[in-house]
């Protein structure tokens, strides 16, 4: 385990200038997975199931996890995006988060009418219910070639906090999400993705992704908690500064940047500038 803090920071403790947590939330208990992507659907849920071990060992009340973190985002999403793949691992998370009496918030593809499939943050609870199903509707070209969009951006609450996902490059529609999440409807705004410095652009530390997170923070008064893929695997070269996961309070802060190209758990209590990181 590495303790540390935030960049450019030397001190831990109680973050100031107006990032104190939600009433009621003081202290909560944040696991931020940011795990290696694997291949195979198996080998993703096996970290998923170790990660959430981690964060309830280290006292974590919810643990956050990627974008389609089930089943991995790569070339190989069109075989392993199939109800009868992804429900039963779906089903075997709410059931470990019931049993550890933990909330989690988890990427994974899920399936409409027609044969629409849908990129998702799925929010459960710690009886392993799920308080909220969260689409995405900012995809990419690519992206539209094979899923659907979302319609609407809901609220689901985990461990009494108010939450929701604004899911990768979503996090740069600012305009669109901060209607969707008006100020102070929402305490905590997942963005789980595979946000990374854009090489067509000069170098910037940090780069361009984190002041839209602030900028998110400081529009809807929530605090802003990234979980970012350490790896890329369809073009392993982008996995050049991936990781990286951060969070923002609500004053729009940075409060700490996990480490690049690392796979692990971060733990960290809401508010707070410093970070328990255990490498996976």
């Amino acid at each position: 385990m590495v303790e540390f803090d935030r960049p450019s920071a030397a001190v831990a403790g109680p973050a100031v200038g107006g990032s104190s947590p939600p009433h009621g939330a003081l202290n909560t208990r944040i696991a931020i997975a940011q795990v290696r992507m694997h291949w195979t659907l198996a080998e993703n849920l096996g970290a998923i199931h170790n990660a959430m071990h981690v964060a309830k060992r280290e006292g974590a009340a919810i643990c956050a996890f990627s974008e389609l973190a089930v089943t991995g985002f790569h070339r190989e999403i069109a075989s392993l995006a199939r109800p009868e793949v992804v429900a039963p691992a779906i089903e075997s998370i709410q059931h470990l988060s019931a049993r550890l009496k933990l909330a989690v918030a988890v990427g994974a593809p899920t399936f409409g009418e027609g044969g629409a499939k849908y990129i998702t943050h799925l929010l459960i609870g710690d009886d392993g219910v799920v308080t909220a199903a969260v689409s995405k509707r900012g995809l990419t070209d690519p992206e539209a070639t094979f899923f659907a969009r979302g319609t609407s951006r809901p609220l689901g609450r985990l461990k009494g906090l108010r939450c929701t996902a604004v899911i990768c490059r979503e996090v740069g529609d600012f305009s669109s999400v901060t209607s969707e999440v008006p100020p102070g409807s929402a305490d905590l705004i997942f963005v789980p993705g595979a946000l990374r410095q854009d090489p067509a652009m000069p170098f910037a530390d940090p780069p361009a992704y984190v002041d839209d997170m602030r900028a998110l923070a400081l529009a809807t008064g929530a605090y802003v908690v990234q979980t970012n893929w350490p790896n890329a695997l369809n073009r392993p070269e982008e996995s050049t500064d991936a990781g990286r996961s951060g969070v923002v309070s609500p004053a729009g802060e940075l409060l700490f940047r996990l480490p690049k190209e690392a796979s692990g758990v971060g733990v960290f209590n809401l508010g707070e500038r410093s970070v328990a990181w255990w490498p996976q």
